[in-house]
């Protein structure tokens, strides 16, 4: 039983951690699926510190702002350094959940470029 609380722990941090990250990055959802928006970054096989430096290169002002929030930070490495597949249905999860409570599901274009250039880039890293 101690167990299956720390999974679920371990999952609404993961996916709360996920959820702070996407509101620091500057998520203004508007049209696109966010889950393509997203994807990218989703699937990389990069670690949070190299999409964490590459934040910095292609969005200086959403990193500042993660910065600033240390935990939910902490919570969005603990998210993301999870393996891709998990990333993605927690991801999927989410964006459902913001759904059900009137939240529209959708990425701008804008946003869906910087996750591409992140995701692009952050091998270099």
């Amino acid at each position: 039983m101690t167990v299956l609380r720390h999974q679920h722990l371990t999952a609404t941090l993961a996916l709360s951690g996920l959820s702070a990250g996407i509101a620091m990055l500057g998520s203004t959802f508007a049209s696109a699926d966010p889950v393509d928006a997203f994807g990218p970054l989703l699937t990389s096989s990069c670690s949070f510190e190299q999409v964490d430096t590459a934040l910095h290169r292609v969005a200086p002002d959403a990193a500042t702002q993660l910065d600033s929030a240390p935990q939910q930070k902490n919570q969005l490495r603990q998210a993301y350094n999870r393996p891709p597949g998990e990333r993605r249905a927690a991801f999927q999860q989410l964006m459902a959940e913001q759904q059900t409570k009137g939240v529209p599901a959708g990425a701008d274009a804008a946003l869906a470029a910087k996750m591409r250039e992140i995701a692009d880039t952050c091998g270099r890293y």
